[in-house]
């Protein structure tokens, strides 16, 4: 009895350790699996917050931006335009920078004796030129003068004066004027030597022009390329008569003939002329007759023609200027007169500077670097060239004359000297 008692006991024991090992593995369960819940909640709550979140952000950031854009101002592009082509270079563009181009190539020492126009005996020693030897090509190698002024004594036939300028031309390492006097009057240098122009009775413009035409293309068949002419004296002595307006009108179409024919004009003497060769001159003339005659010819050859270089007067005026300072070494008469009141800046040449009217009161160095001081481009025969040239450049080496002045003239030359040039160039 008492072994089934125990027998029941321990199985009854065993029964409700089971059921207890139940319950709590049912309370387990139950515990994890709100604990589950609970986090399954928590994290669908949070998603669902963010997401309210961010589309409450998205909502005020439109409704930022749509406020934004109605207070900033509509801005319409409109296609932006294509770049300009470049426009053309003018002629006198190329002609500039032609002229800068070989200005900027020279040395000082070429650059004055370029300014320099003296006759070929000058320049080579011998007594009488008629041909380019050896003596020019030496000449031109130590000195590259701007031009060569040729007489009558020069010119002997069409060959020989041909074949002679083309020679020179050749040997010149620079652009040379080769230069002549020549208006078809017994007086001309090819007229008074081997003749061949035709020019007739010069009384009007027209007659004028034909004159220029016929000189412009002899000289230009020949090879000269600067012309001394014409002379606008109006007085008795004068070539074309005592009325302003006519000696006006046919300085015009002269000018502009010789122009056409390729050849550069050279109106002289600024203002008048004197005789000048064998003393010194002094004219009295007021500025006010000046200014309603000659300086009225002058205006209109300038203004009106083709004056590619204007050649002055020996002649002191000392009721303008106050002393007796001769117009070619006077800057009063090239600065404030031709340049200033008449409005000139083309191309200046002195009167010959071997004239007594010179000679007799400067010595060549003085008188050539009184010139480029006064205003003037060219130094036309001086007395005694290596003088004059080397006291030009000890001037600029001084500092009496500034290479500035010197680049100024020099451009002016070489504006002359490639002007009818352009097409060839460009």
């Amino acid at each position: 009895m008492g072994r089934i008692d125990e027998q029941d006991f321990d199985e009854k024991r065993l029964a409700r350790r089971q059921r207890r090992k139940k319950s709590q593995l049912i309370a387990i369960i139950i515990l994890i699996s709100t604990i589950v819940l609970i986090v399954g909640l928590g994290a669908f709550g949070i998603y669902s917050i963010k997401k309210v979140v961010n589309a409450k952000k998205a909502e005020q950031e439109e409704a930022a931006a749509a406020a934004s854009s109605e207070n900033q101002e509509v801005v319409i592009e409109t296609p932006q335009e294509s770049a300009p082509e470049p426009e053309e270079m003018t002629d006198g563009d190329v002609l500039e920078e032609i002229v800068n181009s070989c200005v900027s190539e020279l040395t000082l020492e070429d650059k004055v004796a370029g300014l320099f126009m003296v006759s070929p005996e000058q320049f080579t020693g011998v007594a009488t030129v008629v041909k380019a030897g050896t003596s020019t090509q030496d000449a031109l190698s130590k000195y590259a003068v701007g031009g060569l002024y040729y007489s009558a004594k020069n010119i002997k036939s069409v060959d020989q004066i041909t074949e002679m300028i083309k020679n020179t031309s050749d040997m010149s390492k620079y652009p040379i004027f080769t230069a002549v006097s020549e208006d078809g009057s017994e007086n001309g240098a090819i007229t008074a030597s081997i003749g061949g122009i035709e020019t007739g009775e010069i009384n009007n413009s027209d007659t004028a022009y034909n004159a220029g035409t016929s000189i412009g293309a002899a000289l230009f068949g020949y090879g000269f390329n600067f012309c001394f002419a014409p002379d606008l004296d109006i007085s008795e002595n004068g070539k074309y008569g005592t009325e302003m307006e006519s000696v006006a009108d046919i300085a015009v179409s002269m000018t502009s003939a010789l122009h056409d024919s390729g050849v550069t004009a050279c109106t002289y003497r600024f203002p008048v002329s004197g005789d000048t060769k064998s003393a010194a001159v002094a004219n009295e003339i007021s500025k006010e007759e000046l200014t309603t005659t000659i300086y009225v010819a002058y205006q209109r050859a300038i203004g009106d023609g083709q004056v590619g270089a204007v050649m002055m007067s020996n002649v002191s005026f000392p009721t303008i200027t106050g002393d007796n300072t001769p117009a070619s070494l006077s800057k009063v008469m090239i600065t404030d007169e031709l340049r200033g009141m008449l409005g000139y800046d083309g191309l200046v040449v002195t009167a010959p500077l071997n004239e007594a009217a010179i000679t007799e009161n400067y010595t060549s160095a003085e008188a050539a670097v009184n010139a480029i001081n006064a205003g003037a481009d060219m130094i036309f025969l001086p007395e005694n060239f290596e003088e004059a040239y080397q006291g030009v450049l000890d001037a600029v080496n001084s500092g009496a004359i500034t290479e500035d002045r010197i680049n100024e003239s020099i451009k002016r030359i070489y504006r002359l000297k490639y002007a009818n040039k352009i097409d060839e160039i460009k």
